[in-house]
C-alpha cells in the first residue's frame, strides 16, 4: 500500500479535489494537508470523505509551522507529496526553501513562462509586482525547482511546449485540472426549444473579450429573440467587470433572454447552470500579460480549467482559433478568427439543430476519455508504478 500526501492551502479547490480522486485506488491512502476553509468547499465536490485523511493547518499555526508539521508526517509515512501551488511571490515561494520532505515530491506548475523562461518582470503600472515576481521566479528556478523529482501540468500541449522550449530534464506528467463522473445522473437541458450558452469564469477584461460576447449577442437578440439564452456565469472584478455587468442590464431592459450575477456564485449554483446550458463559449484573450509584467498563452504556456468544464458536462465548446484545444476534444469543439466568424456559427447552431446535436453528442463521447477509471489507470502506470525511479 502506498501513502500518497497532497499539499493545499492557497486555492484551486476543484483541482485538489480531482487530485484527491484520482490518486485515491485499491493500492494507495491518501492524505491531505490543507486548511478548514478549503475541507469545507471540498464537500461540494466530493460528498462522502471517508476514503481521506486530512491534516489541516491550525488558525494560530504559521505557513512555516504548517509546512514543518507536513515534513514530519511526510518523513514518517508518506511516499509520494503533490504540491498543487507554490505562488510566484515572496510573499509565498520563500516558505519552501527549507521544506525538504523525505518522499518524492511532484510539483504542479500553473504557468510555465513565469517558472521556467521569463527573467524579468516588467509591469509600469504595478512596478512592486514586477519586481516581487522577478525576485519570486529565480528564487524558484534556483532553489525549489531542483528539490521537486518531477512537474505535473494539467494537459499535454502544456508538456510538450515545456519539453519543446526549456532544458528541464526530469519527468513531466498530466493530472488534469477535472474529470467526467460517469457515476453521477446527467441533467438534460430543458431549453424550450431554446439555444442556452455558457460563458463561464470570473467577469475580467484581461481573461476573456467580454464586450465581444455582448456586442454579438445583442445582434443576435435583435434576430432570435426567443432562441437563444446567454448566461454569464461569474462574479465582476474592477471597473471593467461591472462596466460588463451594466451592458447586461441593459439587455435585460429589452426583454432579451440573459442571465448574470452581481457578486460571487456557490458552488452549487454555478454547477445547476452549468448543466442546464447547451454549449460553453469562452471568448479568451488567449495571449495576456499578467500583473506581473511576464506574458503567457492560455492553453500553451498557462492552464486553464475551460477545457475541463467540457469534460465535466458533457458540453461542446466555443474558443478562439489561437486557443490550443486538446486532440481529445477536437470534434466537440468549433473555433472563430474573428467577430464575423463566431456570428456565422451561433446563427447555424441557432438554425440548425442537427448541428447542436451532433455537437453534444460529440462531446459526451469525448468525456469519457477522462473518466475517474481511466485517470486512475495513468496515474498508476505512469507514475505510481515507477516510484522508485523518480
Amino acid at each position: 500500500m502506498k501513502e500518497i500526501g497532497i499539499l493545499e492551502f492557497h486555492f484551486h479547490i476543484k483541482y485538489l479535489n480531482t487530485t484527491m480522486r484520482i490518486t485515491k485506488g485499491k493500492n494507495t491512502n491518501v492524505t491531505v494537508f490543507t486548511t478548514e476553509k478549503i475541507l469545507e468547499r471540498i464537500k461540494t465536490y466530493t460528498k462522502d470523505l471517508s476514503d481521506f485523511d486530512f491534516v489541516l493547518k491550525r488558525p494560530d499555526e504559521t505557513v512555516n509551522q504548517f509546512l514543518k508539521r507536513v515534513e514530519r508526517i511526510c518523513n514518517d509515512k508518506i511516499d509520494l507529496l503533490f504540491i498543487n501551488t507554490i505562488q510566484t511571490s515572496l510573499i509565498d515561494a520563500p516558505h519552501y526553501i527549507n521544506f525538504k520532505p523525505k518522499s518524492k515530491t511532484i510539483i504542479t506548475v500553473h504557468m510555465l513562462n513565469h517558472w521556467f523562461k521569463a527573467n524579468i518582470g516588467f509591469n509600469i503600472r504595478n512596478l512592486f509586482r514586477s519586481i516581487d515576481a522577478t525576485l519570486s521566479i529565480h528564487l524558484i528556478r534556483k532553489l525549489l525547482l531542483p528539490k521537486f523529482n518531477a512537474v505535473n501540468v494539467i494537459y499535454k500541449p502544456m508538456k510538450v511546449f515545456l519539453e519543446e522550449n526549456t532544458d528541464y530534464k526530469k519527468p513531466i506528467f498530466t493530472i488534469p485540472f477535472n474529470f467526467y463522473d460517469n457515476t453521477t445522473k446527467k441533467v438534460k437541458a430543458e431549453n424550450n426549444g431554446k439555444i442556452r450558452v455558457v460563458v463561464p469564469g470570473l467577469i475580467e477584461a484581461y481573461r476573456r473579450d467580454y464586450d465581444l460576447v455582448i456586442d454579438v449577442f445583442e445582434g443576435l437578440f435583435n434576430k432570435y429573440k426567443d432562441k437563444v439564452i446567454l448566461d454569464i456565469l461569474g462574479k465582476p472584478v474592477g471597473k471593467a467587470g461591472w462596466a460588463i455587468v451594466d451592458r447586461c442590464k441593459m439587455l435585460k431592459d429589452k426583454g432579451y433572454n440573459i442571465i448574470f450575477s452581481e457578486g460571487f456564485v456557490p458552488e452549487k449554483d454555478y454547477d445547476e447552470r452549468m448543466r442546464e446550458s447547451d454549449i460553453i463559449f469562452s471568448p479568451l484573450n488567449v495571449v495576456t500579460k499578467r500583473d506581473t509584467g511576464i506574458t503567457e498563452k492560455y492553453g500553451l504556456s498557462e492552464g486553464s480549467a475551460l477545457p475541463f468544464e467540457a469534460i465535466q458536462y458533457c458540453k461542446p465548446l466555443i474558443v478562439p482559433k489561437e486557443f490550443k484545444v486538446i486532440d481529445e476534444l477536437k470534434t466537440s469543439a468549433l473555433t472563430y478568427s474573428d467577430r464575423s466568424d463566431l456570428e456565422k456559427i451561433f446563427v447555424d447552431l441557432i438554425d440548425n439543430k442537427k448541428s447542436i446535436s451532433y455537437l453534444k453528442k460529440q462531446a459526451y463521447i469525448n468525456s469519457g476519455y477522462f473518466t475517474i477509471e481511466n485517470l486512475n489507470k495513468y496515474f498508476e502506470e505512469k507514475i505510481l508504478s515507477k516510484l522508485n525511479k523518480l
